[in-house]
């Protein structure tokens, strides 16, 4: 059987051990079978094996948990194909039943399953959904409320008053549920609530000295400081363009005026400072520039970027000077009793929220992660790893975390208790691609990935990174397009990560030479909708709405690429020759399925393309189902306007808007149009007209 032939990388990958190591994987990187590899090398080394199921393979969902599974049984079974009677193949094949390849939330419901003696719980306990967890929720928001209503403490109706929208008490639960839920995302939450609790309560908590050393303070200026350089850089590109011999050089003067105060906030070290700089006059007026030899675009790109740097800077001022210094300290100092409310309403909340699912002897997601760090940890107050931590780091040899960008403190928590680093032998292998990070909204923290990306080094050690940039997904023609977007826009603020030669993506599959030229390439279509769509269109033009219009767009590129004459040609590594692209090859991303997924299947049916989406809509509101209803409908009582409009715009009807439309109009101009009223009559005197015609 033909050897897999790895990069050099890939092959660190591989073969590196003993270490906690890092790979930085980009899209397309072959991550997957990289890892599947060194698994496969681990478990058949011949001087140190290491049994399957003493290797903790985590991954972001169950899907992928699966996938990886079969990856390896299969890689075993193919093994054993060229080493029949091989014991130790044949033990692992054994052994990949009881593999722990599994996401965080089952290993941590094993280990509650496993050791539920260590906590208050019912062994009997069971996993609660989404929704009763919601309504378990509600109940318990509402009682908290009406509890300390009643109670009558002025200090919560100055919390009402503070927090509340409008002249109900709108908000305020959703303020009380986003504290508790922060706080789930530390390891220790009641902890991160007495640390709150204890900056706020503290006698110079909220005095203006104390400002510039909180938190909070801290992030503002970091704000600050990023915009202020985010306009100082396109002022400087604006200064750029009006030094050219045809630019607005009549702006100089007092462009540069912007950019020195812009690099005064920049330099700006407290707050006092930053509100002494918005509080000076900081745009002044443009001069006049007139003349034949200015060149007007450069003029009008000038001053638009002016414009938007002065809107940016006005709302930021709007934001976080909204009123004198005096009134800002004092404002802040007000805060202190509203916040320790709020911090004690989110306490009650979790208090309350636990006792509800303890006595129905349910448990979360979230109450998972939190149980086994209480069993890992002995329930100890310095949270140091205790005996079944120990049992588990001495058990597994290696631990290896997928999808490592969106990991969350509590999460690293847990991998660094059964991890053996504390005993000086690292053993975590995480993999993972920060750009790839989406889940922050999730409360996930990609911070955990750059703080080792940015500390392990490249070299042999016990701490390394290693970097997959190939890519082995895409075209060069596809990746040179993405590289080109991702290096202007792309920077440490806007991704998390410069993108560089060493960020990009960079090409690692061959293709032979194709016999169609061009057949690979990017494109960027622009769909006027004020203007012609298609040619031979112009009058019904009207009759599409821009969702539609993009739709059919979209469809006649895919009958221009899919033409088995003159189409597109995709190689096909199999066969390993060049074959037309079919239309199961292709997909189409939209940025929202609702609204716009309806709209293409019905434009693509149309068109005589076969397609299929995820409508979240339901089943009952499939088009297919909603045409047998109206039909079904039509046979118990044929006089009803809406389901015959159905039917007729359906496919199996195939009448267009426009179309509908005439046969309604010609109805209505017919003087003696008998007893039919409505949609049925209209089609019946249609069908009529058609037959005197024929």
């Amino acid at each position: 059987m033909a050897e897999m032939r790895w990069t050099d990388e890939q092959q660190k990958v591989i073969d590196k051990r003993n270490r906690n190591l890092l790979v930085s994987a980009a899209a397309g990187s072959g991550k997957t079978a990289v890892l599947v590899e060194r698994i496969i090398r681990m478990i058949t080394d011949e001087d140190h094996p290491v049994d399957i199921d003493r290797l903790l393979v985590m991954t972001f969902t169950k899907a992928a948990a699966a996938e990886m599974r079969e990856r390896i049984g299969d890689a075993l079974e193919k093994r054993l194909e060229e080493y029949p009677g091989d014991r130790n193949l044949e033990r692992q094949m054994t052994l990949i039943h009881h593999a722990r390849i599994t996401t965080i939330d089952s290993f941590c419901l094993k280990l509650l399953r496993e050791h539920f003696n260590e906590l208050d719980i019912d062994p009997g306990f069971r996993i609660s959904d989404e929704g009763e967890a919601l309504l378990i929720k509600t109940d318990v928001m509402q009682n908290l409320l009406e509890d300390y209503y009643a109670a009558g403490d002025e200090r919560f109706f100055r919390f009402v008053d503070a927090y509340a929208s409008g002249k109900a008490d709108g908000g305020l639960e959703d303020y009380i549920l986003k504290v508790w839920e922060f706080s789930q995302t530390s390891p220790w939450p009641e902890e991160w609530i007495g640390r709150c609790r204890a900056e706020a309560e503290g006698e110079d908590a909220l005095a203006p000295e104390s400002f510039e050393n909180t938190a909070w303070m801290k992030f503002l200026m970091d704000d600050v400081k990023k915009q202020a350089k985010e306009w100082a850089d396109r002022l400087e590109a604006a200064r750029e363009t009006a030094l050219e011999e045809d630019g607005p050089q009549a702006y100089l003067p007092m462009l540069e005026e912007d950019i020195k105060n812009m690099r005064t906030l920049l330099a700006a070290d407290t707050y006092e400072q930053v509100f002494l700089t918005f509080e000076k006059p900081l745009f002044g007026r443009l001069a006049a520039v007139r003349g034949k030899d200015v060149d007007g675009t450069k003029k009008e790109l000038v001053s638009g970027i002016r414009n938007r740097v002065k809107d940016a800077v006005k709302k930021l001022k709007a934001l976080y000077t909204p009123g004198s210094l005096l009134e800002i300290y004092s404002d802040m100092a007000s805060c202190k009793e509203p916040i320790l409310m709020l911090l004690e309403l989110a306490e009650e909340f979790g208090r309350r929220f636990a006792e509800a699912k303890k006595e129905k002897n349910i448990i979360d997601f979230g109450d998972m992660e939190h149980f086994a760090l209480k069993i890992l940890t002995g329930g100890s107050d310095d949270h140091s790893p205790g005996p079944v931590a120990d049992e588990l780091s001495r058990f597994y040899e290696e631990i290896m975390v997928d999808e490592y960008q969106d990991s969350n403190l509590v999460q690293e928590t847990l991998i660094s208790c059964i991890s053996r680093e504390r005993f000086g032998t690292p053993n975590v292998f995480m993999v993972g691609d920060v750009k790839q990070s989406i889940y922050k909204f999730r409360l996930a923290k990609p911070e955990l990935f750059l703080q080792k990306y940015e500390s392990y080094g490249k070299e042999d050690g016990l701490f390394q990174k290693i970097e997959l940039h190939k890519n082995f997904r895409s075209r060069p023609e596809v990746l040179t397009s993405v590289n080109d977007v991702f290096y202007k826009i792309m920077t440490k603020s806007l991704g998390n990560i410069d993108y560089t030669e060493d960020a990009a993506l960079h090409p690692g599959a061959g293709y032979p030479e194709s016999e169609k030229e061009g057949a690979a390439k990017t494109e960027l279509l622009l769909l006027n909708t004020g203007e012609e769509i298609f040619s031979g269109m112009e009058e019904e033009r009207a009759d599409y709405t821009a969702r539609e219009a993009e739709a059919r767009l979209v469809a006649s590129k895919i009958k221009e690429l899919t033409d088995p004459e003159t189409g597109m040609r995709v190689w096909n590594q199999k066969t390993g020759r060049y074959e037309p692209l079919k239309r199961k090859d292709i997909v189409i991303l939209l940025r929202s399925l609702s609204g716009f997924a309806e709209e293409f299947l019905s434009v693509l049916s149309a068109e005589g393309i076969p397609a299929f989406a995820e409508s979240r809509t339901g089943y009952f509101s499939a088009v297919e189902v909603e045409t047998v209803l109206n039909m079904l409908a039509l046979i118990d009582n044929p006089i009803q306007d809406i389901p015959l409009a159905g039917v007729l715009r359906s496919p199996i009807g195939g009448l267009t808007d426009r179309e509908l439309a005439s046969v309604s109009a010609a109805f209505r101009r017919n003087p003696d149009k008998g007893q039919d009223r409505g949609l049925y009559g209209a089609v019946r005197y249609y069908l009529s007209l058609q037959k005197e015609n024929e």
